[in-house]
């Protein structure tokens, strides 16, 4: 199995098995109480083999800000001198000036001011799978068949 293949395999293979792991999650989470562990065994040879413990934690109590502007509102109204007033560009004047410089390959208004903070950034390239329409059907048949090792895809031979 080549790199590009392995890559392939393991990316479907994942969003599936990470589909899988959600509904499986909230389905043990609804079994369990907080606080609870319990091991998990699978048998092997007549004989119980224990290969993990889920536990369930209880939940954490803390205090945070929900309503981050009423709760600037009443510190502005009942202790101003605890305010820092930090000025912020409003959002679709920000996105004009971007379109203005994608527009001239250059940070510049129209008028010609050179405008600082603004630059031209490339991001990063990545690998993506696009899988066929019947992908995990092809991998069920590849498998079944002996073609397909998923032990070397998982690395455990």
């Amino acid at each position: 199995m080549d790199n590009m293949q392995r890559f392939v395999l393991s990316d479907i293979i994942t969003k599936k098995i990470t589909a899988g792991n959600k509904e499986n999650k909230a389905a043990v989470e609804e079994e369990m109480l907080p606080g609870d562990r319990k091991a998990v065994a699978f048998g092997k040879g007549g004989e119980a083999v224990v290969i993990a413990a889920v536990t369930r934690t209880k939940p954490r109590e803390s205090w945070k800000v929900t309503d981050e502007a009423e709760f600037t509102k009443w510190v502005h109204q009942n202790h101003p001198d605890k305010v820092q007033m930090v000025p912020v560009p409003k959002e679709w004047f920000v996105k004009s000036l971007l379109e203005q410089a994608a527009a001239n390959d250059f940070a510049v208004t129209d008028d010609g001011e050179e405008i600082p903070g603004i630059e031209k950034v490339t991001g990063t390239s990545y690998a993506s799978v696009k899988p066929e329409k019947d992908a995990l059907e092809l991998i069920r048949g590849l498998v079944a068949s002996g073609e397909l090792n998923m032990g070397e895809l998982l690395a455990i031979e």
